[in-house]
């Protein structure tokens, strides 16, 4: 069973945290506790499950990275742990991951993102994966404009 402070706490993360060395200080005396009470409670909140990662999430477009793009990779299955680790290793790829195909409409089945300061930079990038796999069939699909781009929050 969740306290108020437990809740308090769970808002407080789900917003992006202040960018200072204290950053729980605020919270700590909003909520009369100490800075190494929320460490705790926030443990004890992730050891029980009820926080599963914290991270950070960058706004790449404000470092310069603005051009972006979905690269989809049919993969035979004997292939997918060696381009998990050519892709993992490449700088600007922020995620990549497995699905399904759909048999007969789209037989993707490996995604990655890219993103670059240009085009030709995530060009580079999906040459590269391209020649070290030996995958050949691949899609590109550039970001034509970036729609939405905030963290999910849970009523709590």
């Amino acid at each position: 069973m969740l306290t108020k402070t437990d809740k308090e706490i769970l808002r407080f993360l789900q917003a992006d945290l202040p960018l200072e060395s204290r950053p729980y200080a605020d919270l700590a005396h909003r909520l009369n506790c100490t800075e190494k009470e929320i460490a705790g409670c926030i443990m004890r909140l992730k050891e029980n499950g009820y926080i599963r990662r914290m991270g950070a999430i960058l706004d790449h477009y404000k470092i310069g990275l603005t051009a972006n793009c979905m690269c989809v990779w049919n993969v035979p299955p004997a292939g997918v742990a060696l381009i998990s680790r050519l892709t993992v290793k490449q700088p600007g790829i922020s995620h990549c991951y497995v699905r399904r195909r759909v048999s007969g409409k789209w037989p993707y089945n490996f995604y990655t993102m890219i993103h670059g300061r240009s085009r030709k930079e995530c060009m580079k990038v999906i040459k590269q994966i391209a020649r070290q796999s030996g995958i050949a069939d691949y899609k590109i699909l550039f970001t034509l404009k970036q729609l939405k781009k905030i963290s999910p929050s849970y009523k709590v």
